[in-house]
């Protein structure tokens, strides 16, 4: 049995994945709520939730703010992501906060059902317009935006940071001392206002420099 929540601000689009999805004898809805503050005033949390259908765009807190409250109730739940939102940023930040799939909501009904099947089955579901955001996020250099606000070698030096060298390894690299190395450094986080090499690190994988 795939035990199923939705959270959906759309009365009408809430009613009809609802009734859509019981209509398959493996999946049973356990909560169907319009914000994050109705899923929180349920006076029942059903204990095992498989899959999570969720809205970003609520009234109240969004979709991305409640995912980490979602997955303290529901830590093995698969949260899908159901948006009229196709941005790269919105399927990124979604991802990053935990969601297990991205769906467009100009999606057919059979698609979101075959959907909640793959997040659960396979760990995972995204849309072919959300694939295709996500590849272009991760195949594209995450530092070329910032090329133009740091000097050659300080380009140099970030680039091998990125790549997981030591400052020992650097500085061999570049024929400079360590002390060159922390200098350049410094430069940077300056330049990029981060404060430690961790968050410079954070912010490279992450894509969010500026």
């Amino acid at each position: 049995m795939i035990t199923i929540g939705i959270i959906e601000d759309n009365h009408f689009q809430l009613n009809n994945y609802r009734e859509f999805l019981e209509d398959f004898q493996e999946c049973k809805v356990v909560f169907a709520c319009r914000s994050m503050e109705e899923f929180r005033a349920l006076p029942y949390k059903a204990p095992d939730v498989k899959a999570i259908l969720l809205d970003i765009s609520l009234p109240g807190d969004s979709g991305i703010e409640g995912m980490e409250e979602l997955k303290q109730h529901y830590p093995d739940a698969k949260i899908i992501v159901l948006s009229g939102h196709d941005g790269q940023q919105y399927v990124i930040e979604s991802i990053m906060h935990g969601a297990s799939g991205y769906i467009i909501k100009t999606s057919r009904l059979m698609e979101i059902y075959h959907s909640i099947l793959d997040a659960v089955t396979q760990g995972g579901t995204l849309s072919p317009k959300a694939a295709h955001l996500l590849i272009n996020h991760i195949s594209k250099d995450p530092l070329e935006s910032i090329r133009d606000r740091l000097t050659k070698r300080e380009y140099e030096l970030l680039g091998l940071l990125k790549d997981g060298h030591s400052y020992k390894e650097m500085a061999e690299r570049l024929y400079v001392t360590v002390h060159t190395i922390n200098q350049h450094l410094k430069k940077i986080y300056s330049k990029l206002n981060v404060a430690s090499k961790s968050e410079l690190i954070s912010k490279i994988w992450s894509n969010n420099l500026f």
